[in-house]
């Protein structure tokens, strides 16, 4: 690594320091989304035309640089043959800043699952006596129940997370518990949800049984079953209308034709 000069960040005044560094000797943090293949294959051709231009910003943790933004135009840069490329290094800290810093793609509901709960295993691991609800976690998690749903991911990869997403936002905030009680209850809460799609799964293939079938079938089923209709606010507990939820779609496997006397009295 060559260090090439220090200097002040112009809004906050802390150090920066621009590095060159071989790409052999840098990793990406591991709360980075999973890399796009074509987004590589776009900076792979902008390098070719006009070089390496943007450093990449990274951290240095226990004597290696470590990047916490940029992790395509390394992969870019690896595969132009590029081998030693411009990087700023800041305060550990922002780190935790990952998701603001990294705008390369609007993020799909799972990649912001996944970024949240890694963030979220980032500070239990350095200080699991953290309040869930503490401003650093606010300031680093965007919503709760995003941790929610990245365990639940992580349990089952084909979940229909975004099914679910308004019924979350509404029951499933921060907790004012620290976060090694916290993650307990966010593993019981992924859990529940991993068990409702199961029974959701079961709903949509009886009302598919009756020839109704559409792209948006499975979130129709949902919101058909949903207890709490489009209230912004509610007092139910999360446990509460989960239990409420799947009790309705256990009624509408049973009963699939409820699902078409519904649409029946819309149009009506």
């Amino acid at each position: 690594m060559k260090e090439v000069g220090v200097f002040r960040e112009p809004l906050y005044g802390y150090e920066q320091r621009l590095v060159i560094v071989p790409v052999d000797q840098l990793t990406v943090i591991k709360i980075q989304r999973k890399p796009s293949p074509y987004h590589i294959r776009r900076l792979v051709t902008s390098i070719r035309r006009v070089g390496f231009v943007t450093p990449l910003t990274a951290i240095k943790r226990n004597g290696k640089i470590i990047v916490i933004d940029g992790q395509h135009r390394l992969l870019a840069a690896k595969e132009a043959g590029v081998r030693e490329v411009p990087c700023i290094i800041i305060p550990e800290v922002y780190a935790h800043n990952l998701m603001e810093l990294n705008v390369e793609k609007q993020m799909s509901l799972r990649e912001k699952a996944y970024v949240a709960l890694n963030v979220y295993r980032t500070y239990l691991n350095e200080d699991s006596s953290i309040m869930e609800d503490d401003t650093r976690i606010l300031d680093s998690i965007d919503y709760a129940y995003y941790v929610t749903l990245g365990i639940a991911y992580e349990v089952a990869e084909r979940l229909f997370g975004s099914a679910y997403e308004s019924l979350l936002k509404r029951v499933d905030g921060f907790l004012s518990m620290p976060l090694n009680k916290a993650i307990k209850v966010r593993e019981k809460r992924a859990k529940i949800v991993v068990n409702i799609d199961e029974v959701a799964k079961k709903a949509v293939e009886k009302v598919k049984e009756l020839g109704i079938t559409h792209p948006f079938l499975y979130r129709e089923v949902v919101s058909f079953c949903n207890p709490i209709g489009r209230k912004r606010k509610v007092s139910i507990s999360f446990e509460e209308l989960f239990s409420q939820l799947k009790e309705r779609l256990e009624e509408l496997i049973e009963n699939p034709e409820k699902i078409r006397e519904h649409k029946f009295s819309e149009i009506s």
